[in-house]
């Protein structure tokens, strides 16, 4: 009898002891519920903006000395512009005089140089009774009209373009060469004479 008892008070206390888990459960389950099955989330993007502006610069080299003839024959000058831009599409390089028959020394000049076909350049030659000034240029990106010992006149100030390059650069360069003639059958007046040429570089 006295067994029996002891197992009745021990299934009581169990029945206790599962009750009062199940209360417990009840009480703290709410509070741990969202943390269990409130698995959801929620995202936003944002786009970042910005923009780079395009800039251009051209280096200012020293002045051209072409020397000196002595009555009659031809000299030459060079010098080398080099652009450097940021232009995802490239640059374009041109050159101007500030008057027509650039090469003067007050009213005696140098005649621009006249081709043979207008704007196109050719292998230099004057007539034994003149005195001309042209240029030409050499470099990886001059125009395709210009090319080993081709020269053209200047068209007083209406800009030429001698090359280009299609993307950015950190320094592409061009050199433009100059040459003057005083043709053998030319008596040229003395002087200093002296012309003044503008390079000109825009983005494309």
């Amino acid at each position: 009898m006295e067994k029996k008892n002891k197992k009745v008070k021990s299934f009581w206390k169990a029945m206790v002891f599962a009750a009062s888990v199940f209360c417990v459960g009840l009480i703290v389950y709410p509070a741990l519920e969202p943390a269990i099955t409130d698995a959801a989330n929620t995202a936003d993007d944002v786009l970042v903006n910005l923009s780079v502006a395009p800039t251009i610069s051209l280096n200012s080299p020293t002045d051209v000395s072409m020397g000196t003839i002595t009555g009659t024959g031809n000299v030459t000058g060079s010098t080398t512009w080099t652009v450097t831009t940021n232009n995802s599409s490239g640059w374009k390089l041109e050159v101007a005089t500030d008057q027509a028959n650039t090469m003067h020394s007050g009213s005696d000049v140098f005649t621009d140089y006249t081709e043979a076909v207008e704007g196109t350049p050719e292998t230099w030659s004057i007539a034994s009774s003149a005195s001309e000034f042209g240029f030409g240029a050499t470099g990886t990106y001059i125009e395709s009209k210009f090319g080993t010992g081709k020269y053209m006149g200047f068209n007083s100030t209406a800009k030429e373009q001698v090359s280009h390059g299609s993307a950015e650069t950190a320094g592409d360069d061009t050199t433009v060469i100059f040459k003057a003639e005083v043709g053998s059958a030319k008596s040229q007046p003395s002087g200093s004479y002296s012309a003044t040429v503008t390079a000109t570089a825009t983005t494309l």
